[in-house]
């Protein structure tokens, strides 16, 4: 008898040290994987910082700061659209604390969306989390996006009134020509794109561009794309190759999907990557997330001046018609 609880008790005392030392090595790699990033940050490696906040969130999910710090390091990075969802991620865990609130508010602000923007910073002011300066602050900021929004929306429908003519008469001038041929000599390169799209069906519902990156998402015309309420979108990217932003082809496909699949890792849902076509300057790819409820495929293509990277996304499965009809789109897709 004495033999069996001597047993017995040797055996929890096992189990407990085991789950210990697992505990232990987590939160050391945990540490290691933030320190990491948090070097890469500082440096403005945020391709690198991506990869290291990733790496930390495998072996801590619920870790506050590090979300944060993984949606400001996409932003830099010209990845609005991850930036946002990891912020979302951040607010989904944390909704009582104010700062990934903020961060959302300062991107939509940046895309003109200002009332989306003003609703992000006055839920953040009533949060018992953010200081009394903190309040003070975004109350009086508050006051001016509001004198901002007046100001741009005088000129507002002028602009996308242009904005939506233009789209129109790319679209019509892409309908006229045979397949388009790509023309991207360094000396004409403007990381522009021309998409045979259906302008019955699509409509460009965020433009964003600076002199590094350009971001243009189109939606399926009624959807509230800028609020992710979409079920296709079609995203075209061109990002700068500069001396902060140097990369190669398989460095950069590696380091996008490589953050997708540790969303996936995450949350626990599978994820399925495949490689559809492949040259020393291309890479055309498709991926699968939760059993097809989210599925994307996509082009990317490299110049020594900038990176071309155009997507197509779906909530669901593509049915092989669309498959196709889009393969053949990201293919003949005319690249400036």
């Amino acid at each position: 008898m004495q033999l069996k609880q001597i047993t017995k008790f040797l055996t929890c005392s096992l189990l407990t040290v085991i789950v210990l030392l697992q505990s232990g090595c987590a939160a050391l790699n945990f540490r290691h994987e933030y320190d990491k990033g948090m070097r890469f940050y500082n440096e403005k490696k945020y391709n690198e910082a991506i990869i290291s906040f990733n790496n930390a969130l495998n072996y801590k999910p619920d870790s506050y700061s590090t979300l944060c710090l993984l949606g400001t390091s996409y932003a830099y990075n010209k990845d609005t659209k991850m930036a946002e969802k990891t912020f979302q991620d951040a607010i989904r865990l944390f909704p009582d604390q104010w700062n990934a609130y903020v961060f959302l508010a300062d991107i939509k602000r940046s895309q003109r969306d200002y009332q989306v923007a003003m609703d992000y910073y006055e839920t953040a002011v009533t949060l018992e989390s953010m200081g009394g300066k903190e309040k003070l602050y975004y109350k009086k900021l508050l006051k001016e996006i509001k004198d901002e929004q007046a100001a741009y929306a005088l000129k507002d429908p002028i602009a996308q009134q242009q904005s939506k003519e233009k789209f129109k008469t790319e679209i019509v001038n892409a309908y006229t020509g045979t397949k388009a041929t790509n023309d991207i000599t360094p000396e004409k390169q403007t990381g522009e794109v021309m998409l045979l799209l259906d302008s019955k069906k699509w409509e460009k519902a965020v433009e964003q561009k600076d002199d590094k990156s350009i971001v243009i998402e189109y939606g399926i015309k009624g959807e509230d794309v800028k609020n992710f309420k979409w079920t296709q979108l079609v995203t075209v990217q061109y990002f700068v190759i500069t001396d902060n932003f140097k990369t190669t082809l398989d460095e950069y496909y590696k380091t996008h999907i490589g953050a997708i699949e540790a969303i996936a890792k995450n949350s626990e849902k599978p994820f399925e990557k495949k490689i559809i076509y492949q040259n020393k300057n291309e890479i055309l790819y498709e991926w699968k997330f939760d059993n097809a409820k989210e599925t994307e495929i996509a082009r990317v293509v490299y110049t020594p001046k900038g990176i071309y990277h155009i997507h197509f996304a779906k909530k669901g499965a593509f049915t092989n018609e669309e498959k196709a009809k889009y393969i053949d789109l990201l293919k003949t897709a005319q690249l400036k």
